[in-house]
């Protein structure tokens, strides 16, 4: 009868195929292990990715309204000086008369 290494040909079989089993169940247990470790870690990745798209496009809602706040900003402080100045002008106008208006009575 055949024999490699005092083995005859059933018992190396034998062996072989003992060892397939082990490492095949050693591997799916740790395709399991990794596979469920992983999902849950790859759900909250994935929920962490979604919260930060939605923070960004929040961001991106803030800046847009910031920027046309400021605008709106500027647009009222140059409406404003522009009521300072017209005030100014009519200030000026009512003294004048004033003057020319009490100056005259004193002349009478």
């Amino acid at each position: 009868m055949h024999s490699i290494a005092g083995y005859s040909w059933d018992e190396l079989l034998a062996i072989v195929t003992i060892f397939s089993i082990v490492g095949g169940f050693l591997i799916w247990l740790l395709n399991l292990a990794i596979k469920n470790g992983t999902e849950k870690l790859s759900n909250v990745v994935q929920d962490l990715i979604v919260k930060i798209d939605n923070l960004s496009h929040t961001m991106d809602s803030i800046k847009s309204t910031a920027n046309r706040t400021a605008d709106r900003v500027d647009l009222l402080e140059e409406r404003f000086e522009e009521h300072i100045g017209e005030a100014k002008v009519r200030n000026q106008r009512i003294k004048a008369l004033e003057h020319e208006v009490f100056e005259r009575g004193k002349d009478k």
